[in-house]
């Protein structure tokens, strides 16, 4: 049974070309709508059969959609969200970006009256970017956080959670400020080590002896330092106050390790190095 009459999704990358292809392939819907600032990426998501309608304007798009995700990044997304407060503030939509506070706070601010917007974070994803890497399944078995906003129309979390239940993913909700502060741990914190290590070697990347020394665990370490540089800006000054604190909490961290390697202290390193590993064997 189809969800809504039509999708309409807003940013044709990875994230959006995937969840236009799950809602196919879950006969979520009868159309799919899409728009983007570059004719070529969406002559291409028509082309490929990702999107039934393309769009070059946002206002128009919104006028017909039913129900309508913003996969841009996150800057573009909360400018987004304040144009459907003036074009259709009635419609039932989400957004799939990596930090919730800012276009939370976005909506509050423009909607003067009751919406029906959740923010929504699906926990997957790749360093690879373009609608050329989307896929159908790739919310299944994956989870996705919902993040309730105040004035909410009432059943709008539940119909968001609905939908991407229907895509395979299974759903938390948790509180816009809790998703950020935790995410700045789990996910931006990483990314932000990850091109800090490319970065060191950087000046050295035209060695061959450097080269013969980037093994699996450096590759695997940093593979998510090919992540787009505009969507993570993006994540990181959205995020700022969390990914600030983190890196304090990081350096404080450092420097302990730093105390132990200095002070030939294998017995700590090791206990150290065990707790981690316990740690991580948990997770």
């Amino acid at each position: 049974m189809k969800m809504f009459d039509n999708i309409a999704i807003a940013g044709l990358g990875l994230l959006g070309g995937s969840v236009a292809l799950a809602a196919r392939k879950n006969n979520l819907v009868s159309e799919i709508f899409g728009y983007t600032r570059t004719p070529e990426t969406l002559e291409k998501a028509k082309n490929s059969g990702i999107v039934d309608r393309g769009f070059l304007c946002f206002s128009e798009m919104v006028k017909v959609a039913d129900f309508l995700v913003l996969a841009a990044p996150i800057s573009i997304n909360i400018e987004l969200a304040k144009s459907i407060a003036k074009i259709k503030p009635n419609i039932l939509f989400t957004d799939v970006g990596s930090t919730k506070k800012s276009i939370a706070d976005a909506v509050e601010k423009h909607f003067k009256r009751k919406h029906r917007f959740a923010g929504s974070h699906p926990m997957a994803g790749s360093e690879k970017r373009g609608i050329e890497q989307a896929d159908g399944d790739l919310f299944k078995e994956k989870t996705v956080i919902i993040t309730p906003v105040r004035n909410a129309e009432k059943n709008t979390v539940e119909k968001i959670d609905e939908f991407w239940r229907n895509t395979g993913a299974s759903t938390v909700t948790m509180d816009a400020d809790q998703h950020d502060e935790i995410c700045s741990l789990t996910s931006h914190l990483p990314h932000l080590v990850a091109f800090l290590l490319v970065e060191m070697i950087s000046k050295e990347i035209h060695s061959s002896e450097v080269f013969a020394c980037i093994g699996s665990g450096f590759r695997d370490t940093t593979r998510i330092a090919a992540s787009d540089q505009e969507i993570w800006t993006d994540i990181f000054i959205s995020n700022k106050h969390n990914i600030l604190k983190s890196i304090k909490n990081f350096r404080t961290s450092l420097e302990n390790v730093e105390k132990m390697i200095k002070a030939k202290d294998t017995d700590a390193l090791k206990k150290w190095i065990g707790e981690i590993k316990e740690i991580r064997q948990r997770i």
